[in-house]
C-alpha cells in the first residue's frame, strides 16, 4: 500500500514537471526570443549616450539585455505585459496599453556580479550591437542586483504631425491617446528611467519620429496644493451651511406670513442652503402647463442623447475592436448615434424660445444690466465649481499612467492656463489644444448668442408696427445660414465630423462646429418661434388639423434628412457638404419650432403626454449639472488601462451606467452648489433680502382670503409666467447645454 502511494506521488511529480515544460506547438523558445529581439529595441533601453561613463544607464541597459536574452519565466512575463498593436490600426486601434498588473508583479534577482550573468550571452548581445566593453566597469562589477517591472507608455508621432487636438470631442480622444499617432506600453526594468528609455528609442528611430515616454512611479504625486486645499475648504463650508440651515430650520423655524418668511437677512440667506428645501424644490412636480413641459422633455431626451454619443465616441479609443465602430459610423442606420450634433441645435432652440417668451412677459421691467447679470450668475457658480474640482482633486479619483496623462492633458494643464476664458465665455475662441474642459464650448456659443438677443427682440416688441422691425432678425439669420456654407467651401470641409477623418474633423471643429456665427440659425428660429407664440396667443389662433398633419409629415422628412444626410453626401464634393452644412441647422430648428408650437397651439399628442410625466421635471432641473459632470465621469471610465470590447450590449450597459452615475453626481452638485447659490443670488437681486415681512392682522388676512377665493382663473399666459419664475421648474432656468 505504501509503495503504491509513493508511486502515485512520483507519477504526479513527473506529470507536473512535464506540464511545466510543455509549450504550445509553434511557440518554441527560440521563436519567442527571435520575436523579442526583432522588436526589443522598440521596447527596452538597448543604448544610451555616454554609456561607458554613466553607471545608472549601464545598469539599466544590462538589466534590459538580460531581460531580452533570458529564457526564464520573469522575462517572458515582462514581454507579455508589454502592449502590442492589435488588429484594426487603420480604424484607430493605435494604442496598446498592455497589462500593468503583470508588469508590477515581475521580479528578478541576480546574485554575484552583473558581468557573470551577461558573459554567457556575450556573443548573442554582440550580434545585436550590445558590447560589454561599452558598459561602465562599475556596472559590470555591481553585485547582487535586483529589479522589478516598471510600466511605461511610449507615444510616437511622425515628424510632420500637425497640431495636437481638435477641440470638443476630438480633444477627448486626443487626450486619451496621448495626442500621438501610436501609443504602446512596455515593461522595462525598474533600474531604468523614462529619460533613458526615451533616449534609446529616439536613437533607433529612422524616420525622424518624435518619442514621448511616461512611466508609472515617476509621475510624482505632489502634495495637496493650495488650490486643492481651497476647493476642499469651499466644499466643507457649503456642506456646513447646508447642515446648519437644516438644524436651524428644524429647531428654530421662521414665522411664515402671507408676504414671505419673517426673519433676518442672514436667516434668509442661510435658508437658501437648506438641503430639505432644495430637495423639495428639485423633486417637486412642475406647475408648468403640459404644453410647455414639451421643452422639459426635449431637454431630457437631448441630454440622454449627448451622453450616449460621448460614450460611443470614447469607444473609438478605448475599445479593443474599433473596426466594428468604423463600420457603424459609415452606416446610415446608426446615424442617430454618430450624428448627434443636432442635439446641440435643440438646446440652442429651446434656450432662444424661452428667452423670447420671457422677455415679452417682462418687457416693462427689462434692463440690460438685469438681463445679462441674472443669466451670468445662474451659469457661473456650478461651472466654476466643476472646473475647479476637475483641475485639482479629480486626479485623486483615478489611478495609473493612462489616467495621469489624460487628466493632465484634458483638465490640469488647459484649465490652469485658460480657465478664465471659460469664466468670460470665450473659450470656444481658444486654440483647441488649450480649451479647458472642451465640451463647455457650447456654453460659450450660447452666451455669445445671448449677448445679441436684445438687439434682435427689442425692435420686434417695442415697435410692433414698424416695417423694418424684422430686419435685425433676418440679417442675423442670413449670416448664420451663409457663413457655414462659405466656411465649408473655403476649407473643403466634410458635412459633419461623424466620419472620423482626423485632419478633416480638426478643421471642421475649429472653423464650423464650435463657432457661434455658424451655430446661430436654430437660435434665430427659436427667437422667431417665441414671437410667433405670443402673436398666436394674442390673436387666439390655433393650428388646424390639416396644418398639424402637414407639419408632422414635413417634420419627419426633415428629421430623417438631417440625421442620415451625411451618410449619402460624403465624398460628393464640398458643394454638397456646404449645402448640408448651411441648411441642416435651420431645417432642424424649423422642425423643433413646429413641435413646440403644435404642443402649445395645435393638437398635442403622445410627445406632450410623455413630457408631462412627473419624472421629467426633476430630470430636467439637473440637466445643466448632468452636462457638467457627465464627461469627466466618462473620461475616468475610458482612461482605465484595460480596453473594452465594443458591442451593442456592452454599449447599452455603459450608457445606462453613465446616465445613473451622472444623475446622482448632478443631484449632489445641484443641491450643494447650483440651487443654493441661485436662490441666494435671486434673493439679493430681488430686493427681498432687506425687506421685512409684516404679519397681517386678522381683517387683512380675511380680506386676502376672500380675494383669493373670488379671483378668476389666470390665463394661460399668466400661468406660463408663474411657471417660469425663479422658484419654479426647469424651463425658467433657460440654460443651454
Amino acid at each position: 500500500m505504501m509503495l503504491r502511494l509513493l508511486g502515485s506521488v512520483f507519477l504526479i511529480i513527473l506529470l507536473g514537471e512535464h506540464e511545466a515544460s510543455a509549450v504550445i506547438p509553434g511557440h518554441r523558445e527560440d521563436v519567442i526570443n527571435t520575436l523579442r529581439w526583432l522588436m526589443g529595441k522598440h521596447y527596452y533601453p538597448t543604448t544610451a549616450s555616454r554609456l561607458s561613463d554613466d553607471l545608472s544607464a549601464s545598469v539599466c541597459v544590462s538589466h534590459s539585455a538580460l531581460t531580452l536574452a533570458s529564457t526564464q519565466q520573469w522575462s517572458y512575463d515582462m514581454w507579455d505585459a508589454s502592449g502590442k498593436i492589435p488588429d484594426g490600426a487603420a480604424a484607430g486601434a493605435t494604442e496598446a496599453r498592455g497589462h500593468p498588473e503583470t508588469c508590477e508583479g515581475v521580479g528578478a534577482n541576480f546574485p554575484g556580479t552583473l558581468e557573470s550573468h551577461l558573459f554567457p550571452h556575450r556573443h548573442f548581445l554582440s550580434a545585436r550591437n550590445i558590447s560589454l566593453q561599452d558598459l561602465h566597469p562599475g556596472a559590470l562589477q555591481k553585485r547582487d542586483t535586483s529589479m522589478k517591472g516598471k510600466y511605461c507608455l511610449v507615444s510616437v508621432r511622425g515628424g510632420n504631425a500637425k497640431g495636437l487636438g481638435a477641440g470638443g470631442s476630438s480633444q477627448l480622444l486626443a487626450s486619451l491617446a496621448g495626442k500621438y499617432a501610436n501609443t504602446y506600453a512596455t515593461c522595462i526594468p525598474s533600474t531604468c528611467t523614462s529619460k533613458i528609455l526615451q533616449e534609446s528609442l529616439q536613437t533607433v528611430q529612422e524616420d525622424g519620429s518624435w518619442i514621448s515616454v511616461i512611466c508609472d512611479g515617476e509621475v510624482k504625486e505632489d502634495e495637496v496644493t493650495t488650490s486643492e486645499w481651497s476647493f476642499l475648504t469651499v466644499t466643507v463650508v457649503l456642506l456646513g451651511l447646508a447642515v446648519a440651515a437644516g438644524v436651524i430650520e428644524t429647531q428654530y423655524p421662521c414665522t411664515r406670513t402671507q408676504n414671505g418668511c419673517d426673519c433676518s437677512a442672514g436667516r434668509k440667506l442661510l435658508h437658501c442652503f437648506s438641503f430639505s428645501q432644495n430637495s423639495q424644490k428639485l423633486f417637486s412636480f412642475s406647475t408648468t402647463p403640459a404644453s410647455f413641459q414639451t421643452l422639459d422633455g426635449l431637454r431630457v431626451v437631448c441630454m440622454i442623447w449627448v451622453i450616449a454619443t460621448h460614450r460611443y465616441m470614447f469607444f473609438l479609443i478605448s475599445s479593443a475592436n474599433p473596426n466594428d465602430i468604423l463600420k457603424h459610423m459609415t452606416n446610415w442606420r446608426y446615424s442617430w448615434v454618430f450624428n448627434a450634433y443636432p442635439s446641440v441645435d435643440t438646446f440652442l432652440f429651446v434656450s432662444a424660445f424661452l428667452v423670447s417668451v420671457i422677455l415679452k412677459q417682462r418687457l416693462k421691467q427689462f434692463t440690460f444690466a438685469g438681463f445679462y447679470l441674472q443669466r451670468y450668475l445662474r451659469l457661473i457658480p456650478a461651472m466654476v465649481y466643476m472646473i475647479w474640482g476637475c483641475s485639482t482633486v479629480l486626479r485623486y479619483l483615478g489611478s495609473g499612467v493612462v489616467w495621469s496623462r489624460t487628466h493632465y492633458d484634458m483638465f490640469s494643464r488647459p484649465c490652469t492656463q485658460t480657465a478664465h476664458h471659460n469664466i468670460l465665455f470665450v473659450n470656444n475662441l481658444n486654440d483647441s489644444n488649450d480649451m479647458c474642459m472642451g465640451h463647455l464650448w457650447s456654453l460659450a456659443v450660447e452666451w455669445q448668442l445671448y449677448l445679441v438677443t436684445p438687439l434682435i427682440l427689442l425692435p420686434l416688441y417695442w415697435y410692433p408696427t414698424h416695417r423694418f422691425r424684422w430686419a435685425p432678425l433676418l440679417a442675423f439669420f442670413a449670416i448664420s445660414v451663409l457663413t457655414p456654407a462659405a466656411v465649408t467651401v473655403i476649407g473643403d470641409l466634410p458635412p459633419t465630423a461623424s466620419f472620423w477623418d482626423y485632419e478633416a474633423s480638426q478643421r471642421y471643429y475649429n472653423t464650423n462646429y464650435i463657432t457661434s456665427w455658424c451655430r446661430a440659425a436654430p437660435y434665430c428660429i427659436g427667437l422667431a418661434a417665441g414671437y410667433l407664440y405670443h402673436w398666436m396667443d394674442e390673436n387666439h389662433i390655433t393650428l388646424s388639423t390639416m396644418s398639424v398633419r402637414v407639419g408632422k409629415v414635413l417634420s419627419t422628412l426633415i428629421g430623417v434628412a438631417v440625421m442620415v444626410g451625411p451618410s449619402f453626401l460624403m465624398g460628393h464634393g464640398k458643394y454638397w457638404a456646404a449645402l448640408y452644412s448651411s441648411l441642416s441647422r435651420p431645417a432642424w430648428g424649423l422642425m423643433m419650432s413646429f413641435i413646440v408650437i403644435n404642443a402649445c397651439k395645435g393638437k398635442p399628442g403622445f410627445w406632450v403626454w410623455l413630457s408631462s410625466r412627473s419624472w421629467v421635471t426633476p430630470l430636467c432641473r439637473v440637466s445643466y449639472c448632468m452636462f457638467l459632470v457627465s464627461l469627466p465621469l466618462q473620461t475616468m471610465a475610458a482612461a482605465r488601462t484595460q480596453k473594452q470590447h465594443y458591442d451593442h450590449l456592452s454599449g447599452l450597459y455603459l450608457v445606462i451606467g453613465d446616465l445613473v452615475l451622472s444623475y446622482f453626481a448632478a443631484v449632489a452638485l445641484h443641491l450643494l452648489v447650483e440651487s443654493p447659490l441661485s436662490r441666494a443670488v435671486g434673493l439679493m437681486l430681488s430686493g427681498k433680502l432687506s425687506r421685512k415681512s409684516k404679519t397681517p392682522s386678522d381683517p387683512t388676512r380675511k380680506n386676502a382670503t376672500l380675494a383669493e377665493q373670488r379671483a378668476p382663473l389666470a390665463s394661460r399666459q399668466q400661468l406660463v409666467l408663474e411657471a417660469l419664475s425663479a422658484e419654479s421648474g426647469c424651463t425658467m432656468r433657460n440654460r443651454n447645454i
